[in-house]
């Protein structure tokens, strides 16, 4: 593996510290990543690095490594660190610890976010990463809400969506929780996966928030990798202590009892032993909501509920705030 050149002006310690860990990078060969043309929906692998928060640069630095080798020998299409998880020295973009980071992503061809503190001209930031499959920084997120004592500027720029080459997904970062407007905007992007590099574990808020938006969550705190139910996932790998590696499906989608019985009972008709309804209105789940799934390979439940004329949860969620608000704009019945 080539090291890259380490420019000048860098720490001697951060330089040194780039040679050493790219030259303990030897040559390995990654397990085959997910062939999603050959399997049913729209599966991805997902790895929480749940490895705290600060500490020593350099031990850090090598534990991360640790971490991004055992993702990517389990074939891990995006993995995350958690915030500032190498120190609270500020570096810029790229910098050492980016670099370093970087020839991980490359030689495994997987996304990383590599959150560090952020030197941006005379202002610091909070700033999450991402790396994608080329070890090319393919953007960034810095955090909007700056917990108490961070000694940070807050960013401006706010919530970011990133197209990935498996679907479209946003960064918020750990006190970024408590601000429900955040997420509203992360679903008004039709996100499908919510990354949350954190320096504790979240809890119920995550719960929620996946539920009622519909998009995966991968907390690093706690590794609690949320589903678009609501509910943490328990088929999870740990090839490390404080590593958790999930695979989600991005296809699997909800709607509405509203409007769509008898064109549901037409599409799990024609498409029987292709798809089935994982959760319909239970005493479990009062929402009338339909969750499909694909069970055949190559099936996409999604591209079947659009031959059908069935808008998914989130389509139907969004025509209907801005039919409605056009209605109550133009002073119109609905």
């Amino acid at each position: 593996m080539r090291i890259r050149r380490i420019p000048a002006g860098w720490p001697l310690a951060a330089a040194l510290a780039v040679a050493v860990l790219a030259r303990s990078v030897s040559p390995a060969s990654a397990l085959q990543q997910l062939d999603r043309e050959k399997l049913p929906g729209r599966q991805v692998k997902v790895s929480a690095i749940s490895i705290g928060f600060g500490g020593k640069h350099d031990e850090k630095l090598k534990l991360a490594i640790e971490h991004l080798h055992a993702a990517g020998r389990n074939g891990v299409d995006i993995a995350c660190l958690p915030e500032e998880f190498a120190g609270t020295n500020a570096e810029p973009i790229p910098g050492p610890t980016t670099q370093a980071i970087a020839e991980l992503a490359e030689q495994y061809n997987m996304y990383v976010v590599c959150p560090i503190r952020e030197q941006a001209g005379e202002k610091q930031y909070n700033t999450a990463v991402l790396i994608d499959r080329k070890g090319k920084i393919a953007g960034y997120y810095r955090k909007v809400f700056v917990f108490w004592g961070e000694g940070l500027h807050c960013s401006s720029e706010g919530v970011k969506a990133f197209d990935t080459d498996f679907g479209r997904i946003s960064i918020l970062t750990c006190f970024d929780l408590n601000f429900p407007e955040l997420w509203a905007e992360c679903d008004a992007k039709d996100v499908e996966i919510v990354l949350w590099p954190s320096a504790y574990g979240g809890g119920s808020p995550l719960n929620a928030y996946a539920i009622l938006y519909h998009y995966y969550i991968v907390p690093v705190g706690a590794g609690n990798i949320m589903d678009i139910t609501g509910k943490a996932l328990t088929d999870v790998e740990k090839p490390l202590a404080r590593q958790f590696i999930a695979t989600i499906d991005l296809d699997r989608a909800f709607a509405h009892h509203d409007f769509n019985r008898q064109k549901v009972e037409k599409m799990l008709k024609e498409h029987k032993g292709e798809i089935i309804v994982e959760r319909n209105l239970s005493d479990e789940d009062l929402a009338p909501w339909w969750l499909f799934k694909a069970v055949k390979p190559g099936v996409r439940v999604r591209e079947l509920m659009k031959e059908h004329k069935i808008e998914t949860l989130r389509e139907y969620q969004h025509r209907s705030r801005r039919q409605i608000n056009a209605a109550r704009a133009e002073g119109k019945r609905v």
